[in-house]
């Protein structure tokens, strides 16, 4: 396709009074890109433009050229999406959810099968092929609708927070197939308000501040000047106690703090480290969940806040 995957041109969006998004100019092509900001940033309203879920009240936006609108369904055939809210069929079972959306999409039969069988491959839950949504953990679902998003294997790929709640292995095996889709000269736009999430799968940055373009362009041209801002890696789970005495001994913290039994606060100056060690000793299913308390995104948006985007 010769189109951009995704451009908006003068896109905004309010409700009543309030600002979503004001304005915003960008062209995406292929490849993986970051859509970056905290909460109310705009970023749930640009997806929900994209998709077509909401009216731009000013703008537009196009997908592979066509303008998408709501109720302009031809534009599905080429994005994947995985929203943030959940809105799973609870009583399904996840082979059953996934196959229901691949026979809405016009595939039937055995095909129709394939599809979900590789789907649930591909992001690690053929396992739990046969649990039922409601009796899945908050990282399960999200890895179900990764699934969602790939099951037609679509060249635009919408990942609303898709990493929230996952467990460390889970998270690593979500980016590593983020990576691999995106090697097909194929488009992934990645929300996150957590830096590290992005930062491990791209440097080609959009960053969202109430409403607004920010900055977009490379993390790597003001990453050296944030370096050595602290990061802090919250994990929840069992024998919690072991895993901080390892990671001390390793001389893997600048600080620890424990919360009851089931969660550790980690203070490093080496989140990258830290993470790879942690996915490493949450291999064994110790460890539920683990997030990422971004300073380094915080540093990034009170120097440009403070700065030039002033």
């Amino acid at each position: 396709m010769s189109a951009p995957a995704i451009k908006t041109v003068g896109l905004s969006r309010w409700y009543g009074e309030v600002q979503g998004l004001a304005g915003l100019d960008v062209t995406i092509q292929h490849g993986v890109v970051g859509l970056l900001g905290p909460n109310g940033s705009g970023k749930s309203t640009l997806m929900r433009l994209l998709t077509g879920q909401i009216h731009a009240s000013r703008g537009y936006v196009e997908i592979f050229g066509e303008r998408m609108t709501p109720g302009h369904f031809k534009s599905f055939r080429v994005l994947g999406h995985a929203p943030g809210e959940d809105i799973h069929f609870e009583n399904e079972r996840a082979c059953d959810f996934l196959l229901l959306l691949a026979k809405l999409g016009g595939e039937s039969g055995a095909s129709a099968r394939d599809r979900v069988d590789k789907a649930l491959d591909r992001i690690g839950m053929t396992p739990k092929a046969n649990v039922r949504l409601r009796e899945m953990s908050k990282g399960m679902r999200q890895r179900i609708k990764v699934a969602q998003a790939i099951l037609f294997e679509p060249p635009l790929l919408l990942l609303d927070e898709p990493l929230n709640g996952m467990d460390p292995p889970s998270r690593r095996q979500t980016l590593d197939l983020v990576r691999e889709y995106s090697n097909t000269e194929r488009t992934v736009l990645l929300a996150s308000h957590v830096l590290h999430e992005v930062d491990a799968i791209t440097d080609h940055l959009i960053m969202l501040h109430h409403g607004r373009l920010l900055a977009e362009g490379q993390l790597s041209d003001i990453r050296n000047l944030i370096e050595q801002k602290p990061r802090r890696a919250t994990i929840r789970g069992k024998g919690l106690t072991q895993i901080a005495a390892k990671l001390l001994s390793e001389d893997r913290l600048s600080g620890l703090t424990m919360e009851g039994d089931d969660c550790l606060h980690l203070d490093t100056r080496d989140l990258t480290k830290l993470l790879l060690e942690l996915q490493q000793v949450g291999a064994d299913g110790q460890i539920e969940t683990l997030e990422t308390d971004d300073q380094k995104l915080d540093a990034v948006y009170d120097m440009l806040v403070g700065g030039s985007a002033r």
